[in-house]
């Protein structure tokens, strides 16, 4: 029975790949993964040919068309090297994916990403970003989601759930500048999370001691601890102060006035000459 299911899977995957000219192709419009080592993919595909197909899924609006959910790079790599004339075929090998919803195809796009390929910061915050908005679209449509946002985000992400704690730090408390690093690739989402725990002024303070994509988690720790100083001693001198001032009034108390110590020498001047 085992191989019976398994000869049946093998033979409905085989079932869904289908050689697709390469004009009715489209880049998925939520993709926002970079496009690295284009070069290098583009030479091996032309050394020994595109050895693992495409995933795409049929355009709702526009039928017998594709966008890709699954080797965008591949697909670019294939581009260009048709411009160099180094790639002939006008087709190539996809898995149809069947027709779904913008949001059903952005779990998709997110999840075989967070599956395949090792994610900067950056794209981590962004993917973190289009993947809880696609979540509460879903859940305002009736979708049931059970359990925990955060949970289901950070198993979509194949992250922990205390990195996206830190993700939704830097969100609702970061001041602008820290989210722009950390969407541009300039700052680490540790560094930006441990900034965001601060004041806005502290915030600020930090991001103007240096330019933003030379600030380590270190220096955050040394900005912290020499505020924390000097708050210290700023508390200890209004102590001093205000013991050096208690003691002073009780000084005063005791002093005598000059009435009275007029008095008191007229008096022991009688005593004397009695």
């Amino acid at each position: 029975i085992a191989t019976d299911i398994k000869s049946a899977a093998s033979d409905s995957f085989k079932d869904n790949i289908k050689m697709i000219a390469i004009e009715k192709i489209k880049e998925s419009m939520d993709n926002f993964y970079s496009m690295s080592d284009i070069e290098i993919l583009a030479e091996d595909i032309e050394r020994q040919g595109l050895k693992h197909n495409l995933v795409v899924v049929e355009d709702i609006e526009v039928p017998d068309t594709y966008f890709i959910k699954s080797g965008h790079r591949r697909f670019t790599a294939i581009k260009q090297l048709i411009r160099d004339g180094k790639y002939t075929s006008k087709y190539v090998p996809c898995l149809v994916d069947g027709t779904k919803t913008k949001d059903e195809n952005i779990l998709d796009l997110i999840m075989l990403n967070a599956t395949t390929r090792v994610m900067s910061d950056a794209e981590l915050f962004k993917q973190y970003e289009v993947l809880k908005e696609t979540l509460e679209r879903l859940k305002a449509d009736g979708v049931k989601i059970k359990g925990r946002l955060r949970d289901k985000v950070a198993e979509a992400l194949n992250v922990s759930s205390a990195q996206v704690g830190k993700i939704e730090n830097i969100k609702h408390n970061a001041v602008e500048e820290v989210k722009e690093a950390v969407k541009n690739g300039d700052m680490t989402i540790t560094t930006a999370d441990s900034i965001a725990k601060l004041t806005e002024e502290e915030q600020n303070e930090i991001v103007t001691e240096k330019p933003v994509s030379e600030i380590t988690t270190k220096d955050v720790k040394e900005h912290t601890e020499k505020k924390n100083k000097s708050r210290s001693e700023e508390s200890n001198t209004h102590d001093t102060t205000d013991n050096f001032t208690e003691e002073s009034d009780d000084n005063e108390d005791d002093d005598l006035s000059d009435d009275d110590a007029e008095n008191v020498i007229s008096n022991n001047f009688a005593d004397a000459e009695d």
